[in-house]
């Protein structure tokens, strides 16, 4: 016998259940990453969702008792003409996957067909749809939506297991005797204070001096920075606050003397730490790998503190490939629902393959070269 559905849909945050987590913690039961929680919608939507040129659906499964199995964020957003249907994201989201509650239901494909023609029946048309970064499992629980996936996400996941010993865990650092070599260098320059910012003056000042540190990094690979994506930057200088109010936020620094020479701006969901921007200082720093000394410390205070993984969230950067033993596969889907969603992902193919060419790779540099120099 199959399960009975129940499929509610808001369209504000304002209206969901009090079953959708809010906080790190916010639930014994629920199961989730931190980008689906309430708190983390709310800052994307005064950030990165402000613009208004989506529609949102906050979705709620439950079964035929009004037990929650499955809370989804998704939304529909116009590009070029066509309706896309996917989940609410941006780039802000290092894993795009609905919030889970224990269940007793035995996940198929068939079941889960069922439940994802019952959720888009209950939603606006569309024409193409884009599920990305579908993780298998959250917290251990299998992920029913991983089902839907058709192929591999381009980019993987990639964390550290710290249900390990510590010994363990520090014999996977990477290049570990020259690591303790410069932090003992460091030491001789001015006292070398890690720390985790607890009071807003503190994460005020980590908060600056991560924004400012990776604007100049942002600058070096000539990618668009915090100067060009205001939403970005103001996710972070904005939100840093709501996230700590709401004990989502783990901000550490690593100074020398009076100078924070790197960060790890990150949230955590129960015993889980996403360190999600880090930054370090450059110059004459970068021969003491500060970022590398900030990692190791920051690793050894989240084994301390009982956490059972340090996630790195996405990213097939070789430095991750690099730091990381455990790599968490995902997956997604690409399919056109309608003709304009057929035209809709020629297009993207064709974009896609331009973007490839030699002559695209060496040109696209130039223009955020040209965009700051105007500035």
């Amino acid at each position: 016998m199959k399960p009975q559905f129940r499929i509610s849909v808001f369209h504000s945050l304002d209206e969901v259940s009090a079953d959708w987590p809010s906080g790190a913690t916010d639930s014994e039961s629920a199961r989730y990453h931190p980008f689906q929680t309430v708190t983390f919608l709310r800052v994307w939507l005064e950030s990165f969702g402000r613009s208004g040129r989506r529609s949102l659906y906050f979705i709620e499964v439950r079964d035929d008792g009004g037990r929650p199995i499955l809370f989804l964020p998704l939304c529909i957003a116009r590009r070029k003409g066509a309706r896309i249907l996917e989940f609410i994201d941006d780039e802000a989201a290092d894993y795009n996957a609905p919030v889970l509650f224990p269940a007793e239901i035995a996940w198929d494909r068939e079941t889960v067909d069922l439940l994802w023609r019952q959720i888009t029946d209950a939603l606006p048309p569309f024409d193409f749809l884009s599920l990305s970064k579908m993780p298998r499992d959250i917290d251990g629980i299998p992920n029913p939506l991983s089902l839907l996936g058709d192929r591999p996400n381009e980019i993987s996941c990639h964390g550290n297991d710290l249900r390990r010993t510590w010994e363990e865990v520090e014999a996977g650092v990477p290049q570990r005797k020259t690591l303790m070599r410069k932090m003992r260098n460091l030491e001789k320059l001015a006292p070398l204070v890690f720390g985790l910012a607890e009071d807003e003056s503190e994460r005020r000042e980590a908060t600056a001096a991560f924004i400012r540190q990776k604007q100049w990094r942002f600058e070096q690979t000539l990618v668009p920075g915090f100067d060009v994506d205001l939403d970005k930057r103001d996710f972070f200088d904005k939100g840093t606050e709501v996230f700590a109010r709401e004990g989502m936020l783990k901000l550490f620094y690593l100074k020398s003397g009076e100078t924070i020479i790197a960060t790890i701006w990150g949230l955590t969901a129960g015993r889980r730490y996403y360190a999600i921007m880090l930054s370090f200082e450059a110059g004459d720093w970068a021969k003491f790998s500060p970022g590398s000394a900030l990692y190791y410390r920051t690793l050894q205070w989240l084994h301390e503190h009982g956490f059972e993984w340090l996630d790195l969230g996405i990213g097939d950067e070789p430095w991750k490939l690099e730091s990381c033993e455990t790599t968490f596969p995902l997956t997604a889907r690409q399919s056109a629902v309608t003709l304009r969603g057929r035209l809709f992902a020629a297009r993207a193919r064709l974009i896609a393959a331009l973007r490839a060419t030699a002559l695209w790779q060496a040109l696209r540099p130039l223009k955020w070269k040209i965009l700051r120099g105007v500035r």
